[in-house]
């Protein structure tokens, strides 16, 4: 394609009117109108495949059928958080029982000790001890004195206290009456919600 000439362009500026070029489109203009655009649909809902089953039906008993299902799906809720706030109470009366026999048996097996520990040695046993003692004295004089000589320079740090198995069963048992009372809550709303439809 060769480049038009200077002429040429000149003549073509001067054909180019606006004012006509827009009286032209005006004439000759289709007006094509909306086009529809593509179906959202909202989430957790199908698309309705069929007729509408609100086709033929009045306001009324749309809004009707539209609280019974409501509150069919209100009642259906409830009764799983009924049934989830039982399995949670009973769970919490098993954790209870076990932690009072632990505490039981933690406290049986302290005494056992108790008695034991409190039970005087006889004559051989204090012997014995005592032999045992002055010869491990003996071999480990050295140690000994070292360790007596660090002990006396630190100063004692507070031991870190480990939870018991009671008091890490009642924590537990806390957090599950903590879930409870959630879910008692919850099951208060949707009774009230129920209610008011």
């Amino acid at each position: 394609m060769r480049t038009p000439t200077e002429s040429e362009l000149h003549l073509l500026m001067h054909a180019y009117d606006p004012v006509k070029a827009h009286e032209y489109y005006e004439k000759t203009k289709k007006l094509k109108g909306r086009r529809k655009g593509r179906r959202v649909v909202p989430p957790g809902r199908r698309l309705a495949r069929g007729p509408d089953p609100r086709v033929g039906k009045k306001k009324e008993q749309i809004q009707k059928e539209a609280r019974l299902k409501q509150r069919q799906e209100l009642a259906e809720r409830i009764q799983s958080l009924e049934k989830r706030l039982q399995q949670l109470e009973d769970l919490i009366m098993e954790k209870e029982v076990e932690a009072a026999s632990g505490e039981r048996k933690a406290l049986a097996k302290q005494e056992r000790a108790a008695k034991e520990a409190d039970k005087p040695d006889t004559a051989a046993e204090k012997a014995e001890k005592a032999r045992e003692s002055e010869q491990y004295r003996k071999e480990h004089q050295a140690e000994l004195e070292a360790k007596r000589a660090k002990k006396a320079s630190e100063t004692p740090e507070p031991a870190e206290k480990k939870p018991s198995v009671s008091e890490s069963a009642a924590k537990a048992v806390s957090d599950l009456k903590v879930l409870a009372t959630k879910a008692k809550g919850q099951i208060e709303v949707a009774k009230q919600k129920l209610a008011a439809l």
